[in-house]
């Protein structure tokens, strides 16, 4: 592997950045990582990667305790600092314009103040990996700032995080009896999923044949996790007395159900199909005259 395209591509990667604190008997530390992540829910535990000549390493290792800070916005003279000195030269957290100190809830270690997240953590694993050896610390109490705004590093440079991108998703009114419905079905989901087919005739769709004509809508159910969706269909399909061919390659609606002020977020995989006979709990419906059946095409 060409070591300079390496060097270089490394650097596109986009990180947070955290502020490592510990204690030990060298004194108090702090360090600057930004291969910080959290890495489960429950227990929650976070993980940090560190070179083991730090000192920070052999604090952690010492007193099985450390804090993850992460930096905020306006904290890149903070971590200039924490990344740019070692403990061997200078007590970092000792420069007085360049921490301020948060007392920690369990641990006997300094956590900084004005980060976004600060996590007392006890260690609970460490292994050599690479050139760096992974700390995994189990939180024992965390606290955040919902003021903050994240430091973003990318490319050498500090970066602020800019508004949010809304993923596109198309507005559909549907009528009070369909969205009820899905309302329903998605039982307070913030996004429902669902499997359908789409079987075309000229300009209808194939629509379940219902008692009430405002619950007319394509075939569909709500798949199982962890089931594939294709097998899935079709053996649904074939209950519902459908035998028909589908491709396999699927696409993907993503929508907002409107009704009133309510809304709905539904996510549709669907496969086109081919069907040569209707049984008779379905029927075929004008694609325009339906403003779902407009939006699944």
């Amino acid at each position: 592997m060409d070591r300079e395209i390496t060097e270089k591509s490394q650097r596109y990667f986009m990180t947070s950045v955290s502020m490592i604190t510990s204690n030990g008997s060298k004194g108090q530390n702090v360090m600057a990582a930004e291969w910080t992540m959290q890495i489960s829910y429950e227990p929650k535990l976070i993980a940090v990667f560190i070179h083991e000549s730090s000192s920070t390493l052999k604090n952690i290792l010492e007193t099985k305790q450390f804090g993850v800070n992460v930096a905020s916005e306006d904290q890149t003279n903070s971590v200039n600092i924490a990344g740019g000195y070692s403990r061997k030269e200078i007590a970092k957290l000792d420069i007085s314009n360049a921490f301020k100190l948060l007392k920690a809830k369990k641990l006997n270690i300094p956590l900084i103040r004005g980060c976004i997240i600060n996590a007392e953590c006890r260690l609970v694993l460490s292994k050599k990996i690479g050139d760096h050896v992974i700390i995994v610390g189990q939180v024992v109490y965390i606290r955040h700032d919902a003021s903050k705004k994240p430091l973003v590093y990318h490319r050498g440079k500090y970066f602020r995080i800019g508004s949010p991108i809304d993923s596109f998703r198309q507005e559909v009114k549907i009528n009070s009896d369909l969205f009820d419905l899905f309302s329903k079905c998605a039982n307070g989901k913030f996004v429902f999923k669902c499997v359908g087919a789409l079987i075309k005739s000229k300009n209808t769709l194939l629509v379940i044949r219902d008692t009430e004509p405002s619950l007319e809508i394509i075939p569909y159910f709500e798949p199982t996790r962890g089931h594939d969706y294709y097998d899935s269909l079709k053996r649904h399909l074939k209950k519902s007395g459908l035998l028909l061919t589908l491709k396999p390659k699927p696409f993907l609606k993503r929508l907002i159900f409107k009704n009133d002020q309510r809304i709905q977020r539904v996510n549709f995989i669907l496969f086109h199909g081919a069907i040569k006979k209707i049984p008779s709990n379905f029927k075929w419906k004008l694609i325009k005259q339906n403003s779902l059946l407009r939006a699944l095409i």
